[in-house]
């Protein structure tokens, strides 16, 4: 666990490293004293300008209904904001869940890593250099800006271990064009061998999960509430990507996420706080999120900027295409 606190590296507005946050379905985890927050990063992309990428600027979500509606953001990519039956612990912040939804028939699946693709720096940035049509954290990050679980992407490895506290594994560009080009396991569903169907793919991300192998919502022992970004696999084989910037506990969140509506046939917990952040299709209807509160570190809804972090699962456009 880092005990260090975050720091900000002078100049560049880095998000802090991330401490292993007390999240576990299985057994509760101490997070360890976190000093006073720091002061917030320089706004890289400040949100009431709407901040241009791809040569469009990015909508913030905020003024959208929370209505569940269908709403097209790019072709093979879709939005929907839906309303999550707990109350908001922040006045003027909606209980609203962001989900995104992915045809990986159009796109294709893939990981940045900091240690293999350059420094750190905010989700839109990323996005924009790899031309992706969507983007969010891809887990939480040490000091050394090195995922905390297995992540790796073809054959670079950006963190070589199995954390015995993440219960599951993201897995995408499939070895064998046969297999789902995504896909979510768990360490211990039944008639599932997880070493074997991580030996299937490229592509792989540990965390821990929010829901379980028949997609039911996992009890976490951990009371912090956070805003968060996840990511998961719905019922179609469409990649989905998570966020809310209402702080939940991460129970209340699992809950949310097993409502039959959203048929999510697995999700993992990605990041929480200010650098959860999660941008979605192209032109001025993007999509842009970012996070805030974070129990005993940032609570209050006053961050409105994009963090820099390490490591972003992204989608990209199999073929080429404009806004």
């Amino acid at each position: 666990m880092t005990t260090g606190g975050r720091a900000l590296r002078p100049a560049m507005s880095l998000a802090p490293a991330r401490a292993v946050i007390a999240l576990t379905a299985a057994a509760a985890c101490g997070r360890g004293g976190s000093p006073a927050p720091p002061p917030p990063p320089a706004p890289l992309d400040a949100p009431a300008t709407a901040p241009a990428v791809d040569g469009g600027p990015l909508a913030a979500t905020g003024d959208l209904p929370c209505d569940g509606q269908v709403r097209a953001l790019a072709p093979g990519v879709t939005g929907e904001r839906r309303p999550i039956a707990a109350p908001s612990p922040l006045p003027g912040v909606e209980p609203c869940l962001d989900v995104v939804r992915i045809d990986l028939a159009l796109h294709r699946v893939e990981l940045i890593m900091a240690s293999r693709d350059g420094a750190p720096r905010p989700v839109p940035r990323w996005a924009k250099e790899f031309g992706a049509i969507a983007a969010v954290n891809a887990g939480m990050f040490g000091e050394d800006h090195r995922g905390l679980g297995h992540l790796r992407d073809g054959a670079h490895v950006d963190r070589d271990r199995d954390n015995p506290r993440y219960g599951g594994w993201l897995l995408f560009d499939p070895i064998a064009p046969t297999d789902p080009p995504v896909r979510v396991v768990g360490r211990d569903c039944p008639g599932v061998d997880a070493a074997a169907a991580r030996a299937r793919y490229r592509g792989q991300i540990q965390s821990y999960r929010l829901l379980g192998c028949a997609g039911e919502a996992l009890a976490w022992a951990d009371d912090k509430r956070y805003s968060a970004a996840g990511f998961g696999v719905d019922r179609a084989g469409r990649l989905v990507l998570l966020h809310t910037r209402a702080p939940f506990r991460m129970g209340e969140l699992a809950t949310a996420l097993a409502a039959p509506g959203l048929d999510l046939a697995g999700a993992l917990y990605a990041e929480g706080g200010p650098e959860a952040t999660l941008v979605a299709g192209w032109g001025a209807g993007r999509w842009l999120r970012v996070g805030s509160y974070e129990s005993g570190y940032w609570e209050d809804d006053s961050n409105h900027t994009a963090w820099d972090v390490p490591n972003v699962l992204i989608a990209i456009p199999k073929a080429p295409t404009s806004p």
